[in-house]
């Protein structure tokens, strides 16, 4: 294996790790407000920096393959999206895609999210617009890291064919 690639597979692990924790963090962080809405401010601005820390880590792992393997990251205003677009495409020579489009979807949704953590006051968050993605971020952990899992192999697969 290549160090670059031994490198670059150690980092994106210890992130999966990462998301796992996080995962974790998010069900312990709900366990007094099973099934109930949350009001409390202090709750819902812990929930909105869980779900930023979850596609921030995403998009690590992203950033490490768009350098790393396809030797360019987008630079644009709207990078965060292309960045995610990019993961998708089948790199011929390079890498097959890192994640399938419904994944993406599924991400887009986190991408918006922290983008409107950034830039909004914490008071200003809602419990009807982050419920969706709190009660499916454990499930949307799992299926990336199942994703990311598959391409990691399929790396190390192309990598012993050379």
């Amino acid at each position: 294996m290549a160090p670059d690639i031994l490198v670059l597979k150690s980092r994106v692990v210890q992130e999966l790790e990462n998301l796992k924790r996080l995962k974790e963090e998010l069900r312990e962080t709900l366990k007094p407000y099973k099934d109930k809405p949350v009001k409390n401010i202090t709750l819902l601005r812990a929930l909105g920096s869980i779900l930023h820390d979850f596609y921030s880590r995403v998009e690590k792992i992203f950033l490490h393959i768009a350098r790393e393997i396809d030797q360019t990251a987008p630079k644009s205003e709207n990078w965060h999206r292309l960045l995610l677009e990019q993961m998708t495409l089948n790199l011929k020579g390079r890498r097959p895609p890192v994640i399938t489009r419904q994944m993406a979807s599924d991400l887009e949704a986190y991408l918006s999210f922290r983008h409107r953590f950034r830039n909004l006051y914490g008071f200003e968050l809602s419990w009807d617009r982050m419920k969706s993605l709190v009660s499916n971020m454990p499930q949307t952990v799992e299926q990336f890291s199942q994703e990311i899992h598959t391409f990691l192999e399929l790396l190390t697969a192309a990598e012993a064919e050379e």
